[in-house]
């Protein structure tokens, strides 16, 4: 959307990136070995940071090289928060309940500049589970941000003390719409399938292409510190089926040991069996996918 790639143009070269005396790489190549061309769907496939780095600073107007001093304006805070909000990650998602937030905002001052690459791959502002919730039935929806309800109706009661008339129902509100075009969403779609699917050595999502149906998905991995102990926080964000979603699956797990890298897929993996077994039959998909 910024111009700094298309879709037919976002090859970009995997490596670690050096800017002010500061190494920051991708979780696979924290040593260079592991340099490699990527496309944007390969990108997200292996979870490059390195990529996303890039991205950040082609949208800065930063030019780069090795061991470069980070001189970009704090303005790419900004720039990128702005794109974030479009499809729900910083602001309220609108839920009717009260007491929402909008989740934690770091610092966008010159001092933090060298954030605004951790900004780039999601490892310096804070969001909430439900706004990844939006963020990913943003994407699934084809761009619409629809407003987030826990109310569907509100019913009378009947004589014998049963549920009656509707009075009310909640009908559903477009926050926004995304001005992408279907090639550049065709891009994101292809890179979040490949994350389950992809045939890359560091994909990150393999351990769930056993959840029926098909499920396209995004992972995450921050690094975080509880009580001074080194901790990660996993999430995840998905939606299934592929090609007409009906119902999208997010999460997060803060503070688990660093051996516990898989327990988001896990998770996730139970959360969709007890979906289709209990609230939504997949033989109903067939005969309601045309209203998608």
């Amino acid at each position: 959307m910024d111009g700094v790639i298309t879709p037919s143009n976002n090859t970009l070269e995997e490596m670690p990136i050096r800017v002010g005396g500061v190494k920051k790489s991708s979780w696979f190549n924290s040593s260079g070995s592991a340099d490699m061309e990527l496309t944007a769907p390969l990108a997200l496939e292996v979870s490059s940071n390195s990529y996303m780095m890039q991205l950040a600073m082609k949208e800065a107007g930063f030019h780069y090289y090795s061991g470069a001093p980070l001189t970009m304006s704090t303005s790419i805070f900004a720039k990128l928060r702005g794109y974030f909000y479009q499809f729900g990650l910083g602001v309220k998602t609108g839920i009717d309940i009260p007491g929402e937030t909008t989740g934690i905002e770091g610092a966008s001052t010159k001092a933090h500049i060298g954030n605004a690459l951790d900004e780039a791959y999601g490892n310096y502002d804070g969001y909430t589970v439900m706004q990844l919730a939006q963020y990913i039935s943003t994407i699934a929806n084809g761009g619409r941000r629809i407003q987030t309800h826990l109310l569907q109706s509100i019913r009378g009661t009947s004589k014998s003390g049963g549920l009656g008339a509707i009075k009310a129902e909640v009908t559903p509100n477009v926050l926004n719409t995304i001005d992408m075009t279907a090639a550049q969403k065709a891009v994101v779609k292809q890179g979040l399938y490949d994350v389950v699917h992809g045939t890359n050595t560091y994909k990150t999502g393999g351990a769930l292409d056993t959840i029926k149906p098909a499920i396209s998905a995004k992972t995450g991995t921050a690094q975080t510190f509880y009580k001074g102990t080194a901790t990660e926080t996993l999430s995840l964000v998905s939606h299934a089926p592929v090609s007409h979603p009906k119902v999208v699956v997010a999460l997060a797990m803060p503070n688990l040991s660093t051996s516990d890298e898989s327990n988001n897929m896990t998770l996730a993996k139970q959360i969709y069996k007890a979906y289709w077994s209990t609230v939504q039959s997949t033989s109903t998909l067939s005969s309601s996918s045309s209203s998608n």
